[in-house]
């Protein structure tokens, strides 16, 4: 298809600093090259002993927090979304401050640990009174768990520290991180802040998690890496689930000048779907977003039957011969932090001018789009991603690069 010119929409905002966690490592330079040579973060899960669970691998991040006083209150992903936090801010150099500066959060969903919740209910008699449920375990808690559930505590930490009293959200849920990129970039459109800290973060590798995935059968049972399918794959059988923390700094096209490292635009929906969205709602936010990109990044659901009607369904807004990536099929599935890893690891791949190929593909299915098997040079300035999650929610960005 014809490459159009960028579009101007209010949507479309400069990307002046990033930084990122994930399970490939923490350098986009470094992860890019992990990309091209088809590596997989996937390995026994890192994090408990999932040997009894239906889906036995996980994409973990390799580095701990660093040492705060933060974690008093938040917990590991929350501190990683801090970090990378500060660290997007203090890189973009942006002059706005204060009032003018806002922070928009996604994060995965409020989803209590068993690990702090089983010594609490392992004692307690189930009756609907909740008799002697204190005594019985809930006087265990520390007084500052509840804090550690917060919705919004690593954003409103992360606010202070960086002393952020503009305007902001928390958003939740798979496509939160697109959630909290088109809003601040709404933010930007209309004036209220001259510049926008997107942070997001989520893990997927915890055991409430597996459980979920597994049994509904999202994620892989495959027994050791060696014996991973990849999505797009004839014979795909589920996800990887892994987790992230990325941010970007955004700021206003003009305002940013020749500090502007990328551009994107951003959009989310839900479809009411009880499992993950539809092939029809990827298709219409790619065409929200699109202006005549032929490289899309897919939601890679690892699933022949979802895979194969999301290909159909883009084709008929990316044409035929598109090429089609899978970042997922290296990084594992990242949840609410997706939309904002993809921004920062497609414009990374665009300015080097080469494209990472779906990690450990070999068998791709029959259909439209051109899913890529290695990698290859390309001479795009743009590009889409789509990320898609339950209960129906799906997400997707344009990415461009000067």
């Amino acid at each position: 298809m014809t490459q159009m010119t960028p579009p101007t929409h209010p949507g479309r905002m400069a990307v002046t600093g990033f930084s990122l966690r994930t399970p490939l490592g923490d350098d986009a330079a470094a992860v890019l090259r992990r990309l091209c040579k088809g590596e997989r973060a996937a390995a026994p899960n890192a994090h408990f002993d999932a040997s009894t669970y239906t889906c036995r691998l996980a994409a973990t991040i390799p580095a701990a927090p660093r040492p705060t006083k933060h974690r008093k209150f938040v917990k590991r992903m929350g501190l990683l979304g801090m970090e990378v936090g500060a660290e997007a801010l203090a890189r973009a150099g942006a002059p706005a401050r204060g009032a003018r500066l806002g922070i928009f959060c996604g994060y995965g969903g409020l989803r209590a640990h068993w690990d702090d919740l089983l010594p609490v209910l392992e004692r307690q008699a189930g009756d609907p009174h909740a008799t002697n449920a204190w005594s019985r375990g809930f006087s265990s808690l520390h007084p500052f768990w509840m804090l550690f559930h917060l919705s919004n505590n690593a954003h409103a930490l992360l606010s202070i520290d960086a002393g952020a009293r503009g305007d902001g959200t928390t958003a939740a849920g798979s496509n939160a991180g697109a959630q909290a990129l088109r809003a601040a970039s709404v933010a930007l459109a209309v004036g209220s802040v001259d510049a926008a800290l997107v942070f997001a973060y989520d893990s997927l590798v915890e055991p409430e998690t597996i459980l979920s995935l597994g049994t509904s059968g999202a994620a892989t049972n495959a027994p050791s890496p060696a014996s991973l399918v990849a999505p797009y794959d004839e014979h795909a059988a589920g996800i990887v689930p892994g987790e992230a923390a990325a941010a970007v700094v955004l700021e206003r096209p003009a305002d940013a000048g020749d500090r502007a490292i990328s551009f994107v635009s951003a959009a989310a929906t839900a479809d009411g779907a009880v499992d993950f969205p539809s092939s029809r709602a990827l298709a219409a936010l790619a065409a929200d977003l699109a202006a005549g990109e032929t490289i899309v990044d897919g939601a890679a659901l690892a699933s022949p039957a979802r895979d194969a009607a999301e290909r159909v369904a883009l084709a008929d807004v990316l044409g035929p011969s598109a090429t089609l990536l899978a970042l997922s099929s290296a990084t594992g599935q990242l949840g609410g932090a997706t939309a904002v890893v993809q921004a920062i690891l497609l414009a990374e791949a665009l300015r080097a001018g080469v494209l990472p190929p779906i990690a450990g593909l070999d068998r791709p299915s029959e259909g439209p789009l051109r899913p890529l098997v290695r990698a290859e040079a390309t001479r795009a300035r743009s590009a889409l991603a789509l990320s898609a999650g339950m209960p129906g929610l799906a997400g997707a960005v344009r990415v461009e690069v000067p």
